[in-house]
């Protein structure tokens, strides 16, 4: 099975449209059940891309990498990240160093940001969505703006994964991905990390009752 350039474009933009306002949806919310599963369903989608891109081009280790991207991001991770969720007594983002309103703004900022500075930028290949370099960018950054402004342990893997989520969405859909050997290292270096911040969060709550950043600042010297 097949899909010609202009379709697989199509899809692949509406996915980095939706990926985006998913990124914007996560930092809006204050819920660490959400934000797990909001990653998830951004995971899925960028799985899918890879899936679409795969089709477009004929190149199957891409299907694969999507399937597997799909598979762990979207089903085993959350799995793992909502098991010390349940666990822990604190279910919502409480004290942010960035508000609500203000981490809204700042995630519409960063969209309108990433979509003029890779303008013109976007290579010329047969099935290179116009929105997925932006995108993209835009999600790098939105990875980075919720590891700075949130306290507890699980947002902060949250906002790796949204991190990601962006470098594989250009890795997908613009250079056609990795060596398969590199695409499942990095899967199984994403499984891995959300493993031993399982087992860490999971030691906090044991020793400290809370998964919050803030209660390890006390440790420095």
């Amino acid at each position: 099975m097949t899909l010609d350039p202009q379709t697989a474009r199509a899809v692949i933009d509406a996915c980095a449209a939706a990926i985006v306002v998913i990124g914007i949806g996560i930092a809006a919310t204050r819920s660490i059940g959400r934000s797990i599963w909001l990653v998830a369903a951004q995971s899925i989608l960028t799985g899918v891309a890879a899936i679409v891109v795969g089709l477009g081009t004929g190149a199957s280790h891409l299907l694969l990498g999507g399937l597997l991207a799909i598979a762990v991001k979207g089903f085993v991770v959350p799995l793992v990240l909502g098991s010390v969720l349940r666990r822990s007594p604190v279910r919502r983002e409480r004290h942010l160093l960035l508000g609500r309103q203000a981490s809204i703004v700042a995630a519409v900022a960063i969209v309108f940001i990433a979509a003029t500075a890779v303008t013109g930028a976007i290579p010329g290949t047969s099935v290179a969505a116009s929105r997925a370099l932006p995108a993209a960018t835009a999600e790098v950054l939105t990875g980075l703006l919720i590891v700075m402004t949130r306290r507890k342990a699980l947002s902060l893997v949250v906002g790796l994964l949204i991190f990601e989520n962006g470098i594989a969405l250009v890795a997908f859909s613009l250079t056609y991905g990795m060596p398969f050997v590199v695409e499942l290292g990095v899967l199984f270096d994403v499984l891995i990390a959300v493993v031993v911040a399982w087992v860490y969060a999971g030691r906090m709550l044991d020793v400290l009752g809370s998964t919050s950043t803030d209660r390890l600042r006390n440790l420095r010297g």
